[in-house]
């Protein structure tokens, strides 16, 4: 069988998405269908494989995700105060195309007092130190009682698809607002899962 046959079959292997390992079978394994042809031609059958594995990387999607530094604030008052920014800076291997991008934002409060609490939450990002945007905003969605040291968490997972284009540094940052104004600690971290695809 001459070259040209031998790459006429391995294209219509690779346009039917078969595995690498159906490739090596037809191709380089010793019982395969054309096993005897390419020995002598092993190069050929390398460049098969190196074609194959390469479209199919590029099809797939990889995830990666960016966890920020803690912040931790004390606020006390009863209109909406911002915590500490804290900045993740995705870096994607070169030739990746951004596919979709979650927010994960962490937020711990304890009160600091024994006052009962009801709290408005915002979860805000931006680009470089570009405008802020909001992905959350709920009012009254955590809260405790009157007792000092009560804790509770909360977890927002935000679609930030449209924020997250290209490889660059990103801040967020919660807006909160308790409902009496006396201390409450607030602790906030955030984690970007970014979906992307090799081009």
């Amino acid at each position: 069988m001459s070259a040209a046959a031998v790459w006429s079959y391995a294209t219509r292997l690779l346009t039917s998405l078969q595995s690498p390992d159906h490739l090596q079978k037809y191709l380089g394994g010793p019982t395969g269908a054309l096993g005897t042809v390419l020995p002598a031609n092993k190069s050929l059958y390398n460049i098969i494989l190196d074609s194959v594995l390469s479209d199919r990387l590029n099809i797939m999607e990889h995830e990666i995700e960016f966890p920020s530094a803690e912040a931790l604030d004390a606020i006390n008052t009863n209109v909406y105060t911002a915590t500490t920014e804290r900045t993740i800076t995705v870096a994607l291997p070169t030739g990746a195309t951004t596919r979709r991008a979650l927010l994960l934002a962490v937020i711990t409060a304890m009160n600091n007092s024994a006052n009962a609490q009801k709290i408005d939450i915002q979860v805000q990002g931006r680009k470089g130190v570009g405008a802020w945007n909001t992905y959350f905003d709920q009012t009254d969605c955590i809260g405790f009682p009157a007792v000092d040291g009560a804790t509770t968490s909360l977890v927002a997972i935000q679609d930030v698809t449209a924020l997250i284009d290209v490889a660059a540094s990103y801040g967020f940052q919660c807006q909160v607002r308790n409902s009496v104004a006396q201390s409450v600690r607030y602790t906030t971290e955030y984690i970007l899962v970014v979906t992307y695809r090799m081009s």
